[in-house]
């Protein structure tokens, strides 16, 4: 009887190494089985974090071919895909202190607004199938110090609509609006884009003749 009860905390002892080293083999087992299936099993996409790569094999102001799927379609009219843009720029600034992100290279751009998108055609002019035109001149700068918002450009159409002869812009406080050629003239100027004259442009042709 004297010699059970001594045995006793030894016994216990033991129990407790069989029943944790039980409980260690089962769950080495369980995390190996899983490995196994995510090994096997076709990876999942989700349209609320599935980004697309964008191939720079083009020119700026190309065509742009989306190298991935499984996102949502993007708003099929150009007013609407340069709202959702300016929305996004502007989400992107308030997690920024109010910076803008890099504006002159339009890959750079995309990649730094693609988690605010979601979308990456809407990128994509759907009018001309070529990306919209990004003011440059903004890259990197601080909303505090940009003036007169309402009138300066951030997005636009790089080619107007043959038929009206009009474009849709964006500014920098969200408003999108159609302008005819002397108004998109004077605000691109005016928002640092600087497009050709037109006299410029029949003095560069007469020159070529």
């Amino acid at each position: 009887m004297r010699g059970l009860k001594e045995l006793l905390p030894l016994m216990i002892a033991v129990a407790i190494v069989v029943v944790l080293l039980l409980s260690w083999i089962r769950t080495g087992a369980q995390h190996l089985a899983h490995k196994r299936a995510a090994a096997v099993a076709p990876p999942r996409t989700s349209s609320a974090n599935t980004f697309v790569v964008v191939a720079p094999g083009g020119p700026a102001g190309g065509p742009i071919t989306p190298m991935a799927v499984g996102l949502p379609p993007a708003p099929s009219t150009p007013d609407a895909r340069l709202r959702q843009l300016t929305v996004a720029l502007l989400m992107y600034t308030s997690d920024y202190n109010d910076k803008l992100p890099p504006m002159n290279d339009p890959i750079r751009f995309e990649f730094a607004l693609l988690p605010y998108v979601r979308q990456q055609n809407v990128f994509i002019d759907p009018v001309n199938k070529t990306r919209f035109g990004i003011n440059a001149s903004l890259s990197l700068k601080s909303l505090n110090a940009i003036q007169n918002r309402s009138t300066t450009i951030v997005f636009y159409q790089q080619k107007p609509d043959q038929r009206t002869k009009k474009r849709w812009v964006a500014f920098l406080d969200g408003s999108v609006k159609l302008l005819d050629e002397k108004q998109w003239q004077r605000l691109s100027r005016a928002s640092g884009i600087s497009p050709p004259s037109k006299t410029t442009s029949n003095t560069r042709r007469r020159g070529k003749k």
